[in-house]
């Protein structure tokens, strides 16, 4: 036989398996559905009921069980782990971390790990990589603190979901709240449907969707029930509502993530001991429909979700029910994580102002040369001439956008004139401004 015959045949047979892998170049959707074992770096502490959020150039791994207070950074561009310098000030665990505006966003934590009666944080708190400093924002309405629960932003403004009060005690609540930065305000909303905690929450386009846990302490116990309605959110409308097909596998503390217009729900923990899950499922919602995507290389619950370029990451977590700790950083679709180094921006300040005698004055403060925003901790007068001059405008715990302004109302009261005094403004942690104030 012709040996060419079977080297042309074999060719043709060859292209045949891999054209429908090539559309134009492009890899195709299907191929792209699989998880990749990361070769990295485990030099980090394997941990659960913690939190993965990407901050710029650099993933951070931080809270839980083990090591709770030890941040630790990962540059993806070196293959890298490092510690931070400055610790968590609370053993952060069971929360759905934020990066927003250049910092990375506790709220609705539990601040001890005394299983089953973990204690919720009273206070917002961020981190600010670039200087590596923890902030104590305002606190958290003390009828409206929990930890498990479900954050998100959207316009601006963060949505807390859900939750639980005492631990793993029986305190689920279905709550809902906003927190504006920009004015310090907060605002309980309308109840979802479900109590649950041990979840996490997404958006895609105008819609927020809580997904997953369950009734931690009720009369299921520990582990049950587990919740499987998904409960969703339209910003637009203002008005909760349900899927109308529910969570196939439900699931506790599923890693949660907004990806290609579908809502990801991965591993989790079920009521029955045992390993985790590594089951993917994903909902369309064009389509109503719930699909199965490729199952992860190692079961996990009790960690959250990174998205970065085109690819989910996933690191830590329990591979068990309950306790258990691991590293095993995996992605999804791509790995290719895109971020940039983040710059701390400052504020720009006059040195000294002149306040009309017995009237105001406007202030303008600039938040320049960066790229992250500054939080305002604090706005005080001192100086012994203090009890004649007046803040008219916020004062306290609000967020100025990278390249954004605003504005410090100072008005003189009385009629004694020549009088000095010091206007400070702490933000971004320790960094104090100050502005000597005088009148005319």
């Amino acid at each position: 036989m012709n040996k060419n015959y079977f080297s042309t045949k074999s060719l043709s047979n060859l292209l045949l398996l891999i054209a429908p892998i090539f559309l134009n170049g492009q890899i195709t959707e299907n191929q792209l559905d699989k998880w990749i074992d990361k070769d990295e770096d485990e030099n980090y502490t394997a941990r659960h009921e913690c939190s993965f959020v990407q901050a710029g150039d650099a993933f951070i791994l931080f809270g839980g069980r083990e090591s709770a207070q030890t941040l630790e950074l990962y540059d993806f561009k070196n293959n890298s782990w490092k510690k931070a310098t400055n610790k968590a000030p609370k053993e952060f665990n069971h929360f759905q971390a934020t990066f927003y505006k250049g910092f990375v966003w506790v709220i609705g934590a539990f601040k001890t790990n005394s299983f089953p009666k973990e204690i919720p944080e009273e206070s917002i708190w961020l981190y600010h990589p670039p200087t590596d400093q923890w902030i104590q924002g305002p606190e958290i309405p003390e009828d409206r603190r929990r930890g498990g629960a479900g954050l998100v932003v959207y316009n601006d403004v963060f949505y807390l979901v859900g939750g639980n009060t005492i631990g793993h005690n029986g305190g689920y609540v279905n709550w809902f709240d906003s927190y504006n930065p920009k004015n310090n305000t907060w605002t309980v909303l309308e109840n979802a449907s479900q109590q649950r905690d041990h979840f996490h929450a997404a958006v895609i386009d105008h819609t927020l969707y809580a997904v997953g846990g369950r009734q931690s302490g009720g009369e299921g116990g520990v582990f049950a029930p587990l919740i499987s309605v998904v409960d969703t959110y339209n910003f637009k409308t203002g008005k909760w509502s349900t899927l109308k097909n529910d969570l196939p596998t439900p699931r506790a503390a599923p890693g949660i993530m907004a990806f290609k217009n579908e809502l990801y729900v991965m591993g989790g923990e079920g009521e029955k001991s045992g390993p985790a899950f590594k089951i993917v499922e994903a909902y369309n919602p064009k389509t109503e429909i719930w699909s199965n995507k490729a199952p992860m290389h190692y079961p996990r619950h009790g960690t959250q979700a990174i998205l970065s370029g085109e690819g989910i990451y996933m690191a830590a977590g329990s591979p068990i029910r309950g306790g258990g700790k691991q590293h095993n950083m995996e992605v999804y679709n791509k790995d290719q994580p895109k971020g940039e180094v983040l710059i701390a921006s400052e504020l720009i300040t006059p040195k000294h102002v002149k306040i009309p005698l017995g009237s105001s004055k406007t202030i303008t403060i600039q938040n320049k040369n960066g790229t992250t925003g500054s939080f305002i901790s604090s706005i005080s007068l001192f100086g012994n001439a203090k009890n004649y001059y007046k803040i008219n405008s916020k004062s306290k715990h609000f967020l100025v956008d990278s390249n954004g302004q605003f504005e410090i109302e100072i008005e003189h009261i009385g009629k004694v004139g020549h009088v000095t005094a010091q206007l400070e403004i702490i933000y971004n942690g320790t960094i104090k401004k100050s502005i000597e104030l005088s009148t005319n």
